[in-house]
């Protein structure tokens, strides 16, 4: 839906002819392949949005990066992550910080005070998100329904990272580029205030986060991410999980800064927390 509505914006101050086209070039950009395989836009490029005539939108099947035996929530220890938590890398001082976390029942999450979620976070959060791409602008965006409502953009222009982040942000800045029908995105410039996951696993400013989004069908796609994270963590490592298409279905509007009633539910370190909505 944003395809169409952008083209039709971009040529309002030209003739009805030429808007015409614009919005039937924008509307045929993408086609359907054959049931095994994904939708594909025009180029060849795999679609990671809904075929067109249709809609819906991403959901996590699992969103664990690890397998943690003192995670807070008993259902989430019965899920099956790709590392245990004893084989990743974490330094004594992550450790110590992760297992606080689940002792104080993930009280002083940042989304739960409707901040921004970045990386696995993103993916992972509820109520699903939405990958739309802008190959005329050279860009991705994944628009995020939970917590802030945010999105962020993947610069796909060949651009690099700059020289000096001035100022660390819940997102971070990414790049992306194609390795076959894989979206690699590269992103640096994490504050230390955002969280990449439930699991309460943490990270510092010299994160360096690789995804990998691969949709193998119209209804399936990994995620597969690589934490290098020298600050928190003793030698990069990797993990992920699938995510799964909901067909039929629209994103809604989500807004957790109103009537935001989580803070005052935590309990114990949550009711002090410095993390305010």
């Amino acid at each position: 839906m944003l395809v169409p509505l952008l083209a039709v914006l971009g040529a309002c101050s030209q003739s009805d002819e030429s808007t015409t086209e614009q919005t039937e070039s924008a509307v045929t950009q993408t086609t359907v392949v054959s049931a095994d395989g994904p939708p594909r836009l025009e180029d060849g490029t795999v679609n990671l949005g809904p075929p067109p005539g249709s809609m819906g939108f991403w959901t996590a099947n699992n969103g664990r990066l690890v397998n943690d035996p003192n995670n807070y929530e008993a259902a989430r220890r019965e899920m099956n992550s790709r590392v245990n938590i004893e084989d990743a890398p974490l330094q004594p001082w992550t450790l110590a910080l992760t297992n606080y976390r689940q002792d104080t029942f993930i009280a002083s999450e940042p989304y739960t005070r409707c901040k921004p979620a970045g990386g696995p976070r993103q993916i992972m959060s509820p109520y699903g998100f939405e990958i739309v791409q802008m190959p005329e602008m050279e860009r991705v965006y994944i628009l995020t329904v939970s917590n802030a409502m945010s999105y962020r953009t993947i610069y796909m222009d060949g651009r690099e990272h700059p020289a000096e982040i001035l100022r660390p942000t819940y997102l971070g800045h990414s790049i992306g580029h194609w390795e076959g029908d894989t979206l690699v995105i590269d992103t640096v410039g994490f504050s230390e205030r955002s969280w990449t996951n439930r699991d309460g696993l943490p990270t510092t400013d010299k994160l360096h986060l690789t995804e990998r989004l691969t949709r193998s069908s119209l209804n399936d796609m990994d995620y597969t991410f690589t934490i290098d994270d020298p600050g928190a963590y003793t030698a990069p490592w990797t993990s992920g999980f699938g995510v799964e298409w909901n067909a039929d279905q629209e994103v809604f509007e989500y807004m957790c800064q109103e009537n935001n009633i989580s803070p005052a539910a935590m309990v114990g370190e949550g009711r002090l927390s410095i993390i305010v909505p």
